[in-house]
């Protein structure tokens, strides 16, 4: 034992003695140093068994610390979700695409940006600070008015500080330009301009086209459809940003709204005629209107505007014109490229030397209907722009002999579209005899005619309701293994001077039966997808439109 140790009792006796010694005077004393020495001996194992289970508790807490130092290392990736894990430009990509791509009220908290809100705060911190993603401001008919709505337009407004907006708001029904008379009286208003804790369907879409009006000279796109207009007449001279307009609604005593304008260059007015409204036409690009009911006869109207616009490249009509009289004006307009017609008069007054995209569209099947083709296959001709005519769109124009012999003639066309009612019975044989004569290797037997559309690049069919109440079921048989066999060949191009095809097309919005669409047809479709082809092939399967559509094939 080491003098260090019994230092320990260097405050009794037994340090005395044991210098002196070692000499005890009683046994009580010899009992004392036995004791101390005991002690002694058992401090030193204590000691020895912490030090050695020290030892014991490092060794398992090593990998304990390799654990911890592991995940460390990978912990981004682990928590809290993998989208997080995106940098913050890409995550803004995808929630402009999310805008881009929804169509829902702003003022419906569960739709649009809205949710984007409420996954996370990096999610949060990020929606509400990008004003571009609150720029598209979307209200609509009120079915339920609750308090909230107008909180989050005008919050949606907020967020969008002075960025473009891109406004759509539709209502049906009145809405009043100033707040109901007895709004200030109501329980839970505070001013003039607000409204009730609980307010009716007139004074909540009041309120909403108040508050989307006071940012009109942010509005760089408008679509607005509106019985009466009086609610708009403060963007009068304040649309600074306006570049194109869409516009449903009355013209009595607001035919001034947009007729100070100075970067509006592409209008749709629908439902009333544009005479009756003043408009910096000279700046217009593009023109439709589409008139549901109207008096006098527009032929004259539309000779005009194309007479003495120009400037336009774009433009387009829709109304039933089954009149009696013909026009024998005759207008050359040297800049249209795009032009869409219902009126076969008015076809057979124009020479369009710069045609590119020709749109025409019948409202039924009669004699005015069966003249649409002819027209506009002599309007190609003596305007001698056959060979430069790119997009051709059929839509509910009779199906005879005429269409194959425009199309015979239209050999540069890239985009071939049909649109058909569900009563047009004749579509499934006129179908399956274009698809043939579509056919690479086709020859026909009549006059040796070789394969029709030589340029096409996009093929798309559309089956739509012809009439709102219509319940019956389309039938469908062109959609089967020739029509395969044609997109095939037209793919799969075999140099014989057809261009590859790049976009195929299907889609039904009412009852259809694709009753000779087999797997097989389906799985050689579904090759071709996966190669490369633009492809979409889906119908309605049932007349309730809230019951999903078949997807056969999708993108």
């Amino acid at each position: 034992m080491s003098s260090q140790k019994v230092q320990l009792a260097d405050d009794s006796s037994f340090a005395h003695l044991l210098e002196n010694g070692g000499h005890f005077e009683s046994p009580a004393q010899r009992k004392d140093l036995q004791d101390t020495v005991e002690k002694s001996t058992a401090h030193d194992t204590i000691e020895d068994e912490i030090q050695e289970s020290s030892t014991r508790t490092q060794k398992l807490q090593a990998p304990k610390i390799r654990v911890r130092a592991t995940v460390s290392q990978f912990q981004e990736l682990l928590t809290p979700i993998p989208i997080d894990r995106l940098p913050t430009e890409i995550l803004v990509e995808i929630f402009l695409i999310l805008r881009d791509t929804s169509k829902e009220y702003t003022t419906t908290i569960t739709q649009g940006v809205w949710p984007l809100t409420y996954v996370s705060h990096k999610w949060r911190s990020t929606t509400v600070s990008l004003p571009m993603l609150w720029s598209y401001i979307s209200i609509g008919e009120i079915e339920e008015p609750a308090k909230d709505q107008l909180q989050l337009l005008k919050t949606a407004l907020a967020r969008s500080s002075s960025h473009p907006l891109h406004l759509e708001a539709s209502f049906s029904s009145y809405v009043p330009s100033e707040p109901d008379s007895d709004t200030s009286l109501s329980v839970g208003s505070q001013a003039t301009n607000s409204i009730p804790f609980w307010p009716s369907e007139s004074q909540l879409s009041s309120a909403m086209m108040r508050a989307v009006v006071q940012h009109s000279d942010q509005w760089v796109t408008a679509h607005i459809d509106i019985v009466y207009a009086d609610c708009l007449r403060p963007i009068y001279r304040r649309l600074s940003s306006l570049e194109k307009l869409t516009f449903w609604g009355d013209s009595y005593g607001n035919s001034f709204l947009f007729s100070v304008a100075p970067k509006l260059r592409d209008v749709e007015i629908r439902n009333v005629n544009s005479s009756m409204f003043q408009l910096p036409w000279k700046q217009f690009v593009r023109f439709h209107e589409s008139l549901y009911y109207f008096n006098d006869d527009p032929l004259f109207h539309y000779l005009q505007i194309l007479r003495n616009y120009p400037q336009l490249e774009d433009f387009g009509d829709d109304y039933d014109g089954e009149h009696e009289q013909v026009s024998h004006q005759s207008v050359t307009h040297d800049k249209l490229k795009a032009f869409s017609c219902t009126d076969f008069r008015l076809i057979r007054c124009l020479t369009l030397p710069s045609l590119r995209n020709l749109h025409l569209r019948a409202h039924s099947i009669s004699f005015p209907a069966r003249e649409q083709v002819p027209a506009a296959h002599e309007l190609l001709n003596r305007s001698r722009c056959t060979s430069s005519l790119r997009v051709l769109h059929l839509e509910s124009v009779l199906l005879d002999r005429s269409v194959f012999d425009l199309l015979e003639f239209t050999k540069g066309l890239a985009e071939l579209n049909f649109t058909f009612g569900q009563w047009e019975t004749s579509k499934n044989a006129f179908m399956k005899h274009l698809i043939n004569r579509m056919s690479v290797g086709h020859k026909s037997q009549e006059s040796g005619k070789q394969v029709l559309i030589p340029r096409l690049e996009s093929f798309t069919i559309n089956i739509r309701k012809s009439y709102l109440y219509d319940t019956s079921i389309c039938e469908n048989q062109f959609i089967d293994e020739k029509y395969v066999d044609m997109v095939e060949g037209r793919w799969n191009n075999s140099g014989n001077g057809v261009s590859r095809l790049r976009v195929v097309k299907f889609e039904s919005n009412i009852s259809t039966k694709l009753s000779a669409f087999t797997d097989r047809c389906i799985q050689r479709m579904k090759k071709m997808r996966d190669e490369g082809l633009t492809m979409y092939i889906a119908a309605r399967t049932c007349e309730d439109s809230r019951e999903d559509t078949q997807i056969y094939v999708n993108y």
